[in-house]
């Protein structure tokens, strides 16, 4: 698929979600630009797969070196963390009525792991290898 009909779709899937204030669910990602799996972190059985159907507030995409992580409904103010087996580590809190906030990506080989946790302690958890 040619990146700016990729882009292209991946607009119009964020429009539409931010239209109707649904979360989107993204596909799981390898290479230097997509879209990022985000998972709420206690709906998993002991293998990693989803065990109850749950809204996802957050959506992510890797493009050009970041990481886009925005929020479909507000949640308040949460914490995020970037860490990578390449070495990256990033941390920061995100208020989610902003909308939107990019996450600096180093662009090195490795597996990454992103990881949200609301003040309530509810944790979602998106992965991606680059």
């Amino acid at each position: 698929m040619k990146t700016s009909t990729f882009l292209g779709v991946t607009v119009g899937i964020l429009i539409a979600s931010i239209a109707y204030g649904a979360p989107i669910s993204v596909l799981s990602f390898q290479g230097n630009d997509g879209e990022v799996i985000i998972i709420r972190q206690d709906t998993t059985d002991e293998l990693g797969a989803p065990r109850t159907p749950v809204q996802i507030p957050f959506f992510a995409e890797l493009l050009n070196g970041y990481v886009i992580l925005g929020a479909s409904a507000p949640c308040g103010t949460v914490s995020v963390s970037l860490t990578s087996t390449a070495g990256d580590s990033y941390s920061t809190s995100f208020d989610t009525t902003d909308g939107a906030i990019l996450l600096p990506v180093s662009g090195d080989a490795g597996f990454y792991t992103i990881r949200i946790t609301t003040s309530a302690g509810v944790q979602y958890v998106g992965e991606f290898t680059i």
